[in-house]
């Protein structure tokens, strides 16, 4: 293998590591990846914490159909609801409910620190370099 099959080969590596381990938090808070995403997605919008379903389309990359299926089952679960768009009679808005919030805020902070306490192992200097070069090579590569 040449030194770029084995970099790449690195870097997948590492992030099926932190992906593991971000699904044991969320799996310790009984929330699966994608609801945690589409309850991000709805955190960090403006208050009331509404988007159209497809804003939350863009935000998580995912199908038309997969994000309808998303709502309806964070519906079911108290996290979300949808509201009447006022700018648009057919449209609706996917709001954040007070349970959704109150979800999002913990299972937010329990990522946070999982995902500090990996990152500490590197220290500040080393940390700050990567995050550097994985920004420059993802707009690299996002260009």
């Amino acid at each position: 293998m040449d030194d770029d099959t084995d970099r790449t080969s690195r870097v997948i590596r590492l992030a099926r590591h932190l992906e593991l381990a971000r699904r044991d938090v969320l799996a310790s808070r009984e929330l699966d990846i994608w609801e945690y995403d589409v309850l991000a997605a709805l955190r960090a919008a403006a208050s009331p914490h509404e988007l159209s379903p497809g804003e939350l389309v863009n935000e998580t990359q995912v199908a038309s159909g997969t994000m309808t299926n998303r709502i309806d089952r964070l519906s079911r679960r108290g996290y979300v609801t949808r509201e009447p768009d006022p700018d648009d009679r057919r449209g609706v808005l996917v709001r954040l409910t007070v349970s959704g919030r109150k979800k999002i805020d913990v299972v937010a902070s329990d990522l946070a620190t999982a995902e500090a306490l990996a990152w500490q192992r590197l220290g500040a200097r080393k940390t700050d370099q990567l995050d550097a070069v994985v920004t420059e090579l993802i707009a690299h590569l996002e260009s």
